[in-house]
C-alpha cells in the first residue's frame, strides 16, 4: 500500500512538469508581450510630450515675420526644431523618426497648428509573432486667436518730472512687436488732460507708417498735462468696440504713472450772485453761438471740456495732431459751435489756463461726458448741502475733484466688464504702474485690471493683470510680462 501510494505521487508530479512546460509556451509570450506594451506606451509618452511642445511653441512664434507666410514658415520651423530637441534621433532606440506640421485657421480668427510624430519602436519578444518593428504614433495641439490690442498711455507731465518718457517709448515698441502683422491689429492713444489716437488699430502695423515709428514720437515736446484716466481708458475701449471681430482677444493695456485728477465733461455755468457768468466766452457749445458772441445763458449754456483738479480753466478735449508724415491722429469732442480763431490765454476766453474754473462752472456733474460715474462708488465726494445746488458735488473741494476723477475711471473700467458698449465684445484689461504711486493707487489700477487680488474681483468678468514697475528702468520688464500673458490667453 506504501509503495503504490509513492509510485501514484511520482506520477502526478509528473504531470505537473508536463503541464508547466505546456504552459510555458503561453506565459512566455504573453510576459514578452507585455515589455514590449511598456516599451511603446514609453515612447508614446515621449513622442506625446515632443508632439504638444513644438505645437505650443510655434504657436507662440506665429508673431515673427512681416508677411503671413514668413510667420507661417517660421512656425513650422520652430516645431520641427522643437521636436527633433525633445524626440532626438534614437530615442529609445527607436528609427525612422518623422515629423508633419499642418497650420489652419479652424475658426474665425483662431489659427491651429497640429504636430503629428511618429517612429519605430524595437520589439523583443513579439519576434516571436514575426515582427521586428511597431510604428508608434502622437499628435500634439495649439491653437492662437488673433489679438486686437488698445494701448491708453499716460502723457501726463509728471511723466517728464521723472524722466520716464524715453523708457515709455522703448517698452510701448518692444511690446508692440511681439505681435503678428497681418493678423493682430495693434493701436494706442495718449492721454493727459486731453486725449488723442495716436495710431488706429491696424493689422499692417510693423509696415510703414508703422506703429513703432508714431510710438518714437509718443511724447512731441516732453511730457505734459494732468492725468485724466477715465477719458483715456474709455477711449480705449470703444476703439476695441469699432473693431469688433468674433473670435478675436480684445486686450486694452492701461499705463499711468501717477493719481487721476482730472475728468472731461459738460459742465454747467454758475448762475448764483458769486459767479462770474456775464463775462463772454470763447464760445457756446450747445447753442451753437459764433466764437466771440456766446453770451451767457444760465438755461442751457454747456462747456464741454476737462477741469484740473488744481482748478484751473476749462480746456479743449481733443489734443493738437502729431506733426508725423503719414500718420494722421484723429482729433474728436472738439465743440460742435466752434467755428473761430482760438483764443489767447489772456483774452476772456474759457478755455484758458490763468482763469480759476471754479469761478464759472456750478458744479462737478454726477458723470462724466462718457456716462463714468463721479459722485457715487469708489471714493466719497462732498455735496453742497443747500442753495440751488443742493445735492450736486461741490467744485470748490480739491479733494472731491480729485476723488469724482478716481471714481470716474473705476467707474469706466466696471462698465468694460458689463460690455455697455456691444454685449458681444469682450475686453480683457491690463494695467501697469509706474513709480511710487501709493497703495491707493496699487488698489485702484488692480480694480481697474481686476486682478485677482482686486478688493473687487469678479469671478465672472475677464481677470487682468497688474505689474508695478518702481522705476523707470523696470517698465520693459512690465510690458513684457503682460506680453506675455496676452500671447498665453490667446492660447
Amino acid at each position: 500500500m506504501l509503495q503504490q501510494k509513492k509510485i501514484g505521487q511520482g506520477r502526478r508530479k509528473g504531470f505537473a512538469i508536463v503541464l508547466s512546460a505546456l504552459m510555458l509556451v503561453w506565459v512566455i509570450p504573453m510576459v514578452g508581450l507585455v515589455i514590449d506594451v511598456g516599451v511603446m506606451y514609453s515612447i508614446k509618452a515621449r513622442l506625446s510630450a515632443a508632439c504638444d511642445a513644438a505645437a505650443l511653441s510655434a504657436a507662440r512664434s506665429l508673431s515673427t515675420g512681416m508677411a503671413l507666410l514668413d510667420q507661417e514658415a517660421a512656425a513650422r520651423n520652430r516645431a520641427e526644431t522643437f521636436f527633433k530637441a525633445n524626440f532626438p534621433a534614437g530615442t529609445l532606440e527607436t528609427s525612422n523618426r518623422t515629423v508633419t506640421v499642418t497650420l489652419a485657421e479652424t475658426e474665425a480668427k483662431v489659427r491651429t497648428i497640429r504636430v503629428s510624430g511618429s517612429a519605430a519602436a524595437p520589439v523583443y519578444f513579439m519576434q516571436m509573432l514575426g515582427s521586428n518593428r511597431t510604428i508608434v504614433s502622437a499628435m500634439g495641439e495649439a491653437a492662437r486667436r488673433d489679438v486686437n490690442v488698445m494701448m491708453a498711455i499716460d502723457r501726463s507731465g509728471s511723466l517728464e518730472t521723472s524722466g520716464s518718457c524715453d523708457d515709455v517709448e522703448e517698452a510701448t515698441k518692444v511690446f508692440s512687436n511681439m505681435f503678428a502683422n497681418g493678423r493682430d491689429k495693434v493701436g494706442f492713444l495718449t492721454f493727459g488732460g486731453s486725449y488723442r489716437v495716436d495710431y488706429q488699430p491696424t493689422k499692417y502695423f510693423k509696415i510703414s507708417p508703422s506703429v513703432t515709428e508714431q510710438l518714437e514720437n509718443l511724447y512731441p515736446g516732453g511730457c505734459q498735462g494732468w492725468t485724466g484716466s477715465a477719458q483715456g481708458l474709455t477711449m480705449a475701449y470703444k476703439k476695441l468696440v469699432e473693431v469688433a471681430e468674433p473670435g478675436a482677444l480684445n486686450v486694452l493695456v492701461f499705463f499711468t504713472d501717477g493719481r487721476p485728477n482730472t475728468i472731461s465733461a459738460d459742465w454747467n455755468v454758475r448762475t448764483d450772485s458769486s459767479g462770474t457768468g456775464s463775462t463772454s466766452r470763447c464760445w457756446d457749445w450747445q447753442g451753437n453761438v459764433p466764437a466771440g458772441n456766446a453770451a451767457w445763458n444760465p438755461v442751457n449754456q454747456i462747456y464741454r471740456g476737462w477741469v484740473s483738479s488744481g482748478g484751473d480753466g476749462i480746456r479743449e478735449i481733443g489734443a493738437p495732431p502729431l506733426p508725423i508724415s503719414g500718420v494722421e491722429a484723429q482729433l474728436v469732442e472738439i465743440p460742435v459751435g466752434y467755428g473761430g480763431p482760438s483764443k489767447t490765454a489772456g483774452s476772456d476766453c474759457f478755455y484758458r489756463s490763468n482763469r480759476p474754473a471754479t469761478d464759472d462752472i456750478a458744479y462737478y456733474p454726477d458723470r462724466d461726458m462718457y456716462q463714468n460715474r463721479t459722485n457715487t462708488g469708489y471714493k466719497p465726494v462732498d455735496l453742497w448741502g443747500s442753495g440751488p445746488y443742493n445735492g450736486r458735488i461741490r467744485q470748490d473741494v480739491q479733494l472731491t475733484r480729485e476723488n469724482a476723477a478716481i471714481n470716474a475711471v473705476d467707474d469706466a473700467a466696471q462698465r468694460i466688464r458689463d460690455k455697455v458698449d456691444n454685449p458681444n465684445v469682450t475686453v480683457v484689461v491690463h494695467a501697469i504702474g509706474l513709480g511710487d504711486v501709493g497703495a491707493e493707487q496699487h488698489e485702484l489700477l488692480k480694480r481697474i485690471a481686476n486682478a485677482t487680488d482686486s478688493p473687487i474681483h469678479t469671478v465672472n468678468a475677464p481677470t487682468g493683470m497688474y505689474v508695478y514697475a518702481p522705476t523707470a528702468a523696470q517698465l520693459m520688464s512690465a510690458f513684457q510680462k503682460i506680453g506675455g500673458e496676452v500671447l498665453r490667453l490667446s492660447k
